[in-house]
């Protein structure tokens, strides 16, 4: 009887390499990382939420707005479960880009989100709305 590790798809044997490894724990501290930043910045967010209601912002626009700021450590969670399941029962390569793209999306998201109102609402969170 084979106990190779077979990949389901193609037949082949599976490889996971030493770099495959050490790439995945690489990108799994990135997304760590990436996790505590978002809960780090979860009381100045409840602090710029509660500040743009009180001035008079739409209610649901801005729970949007809270929403998409509390999501990092979630994505990079759900990126870390789904990469590491990937990782060791499909492909490794696949497993590493779904530990590291939902993190480094978010970051992307964010630092946009970031830019816009910083360049074109002078830095108010709610630009005026």
């Amino acid at each position: 009887m084979n106990t190779d590790p077979v990949d389901d798809i193609s037949g082949r044997r599976r490889r996971i390499t030493f770099l495959a490894v050490l790439t995945l724990l690489l990108a799994s501290v990135a997304a760590a990382a990436v996790a505590l930043f978002g809960a780090a910045t979860w009381g100045a967010s409840m602090m710029a939420y509660a500040g743009a209601v009180e001035s008079g912002a739409d209610r649901d626009l801005m729970r949007v707005v809270l929403y998409f700021l509390l999501a990092g450590p979630f994505v990079a969670g759900a990126g870390l479960l789904i990469g590491w399941i990937v990782f060791w029962t499909r492909r490794p390569g696949a497993g590493v880009a779904w530990v590291f793209l939902p993190s480094l999306l978010w970051v992307g998201l964010l630092t946009g989100y970031m830019w816009a109102i910083s360049t074109f609402c002078a830095g108010e969170f709610t630009c005026g709305v």
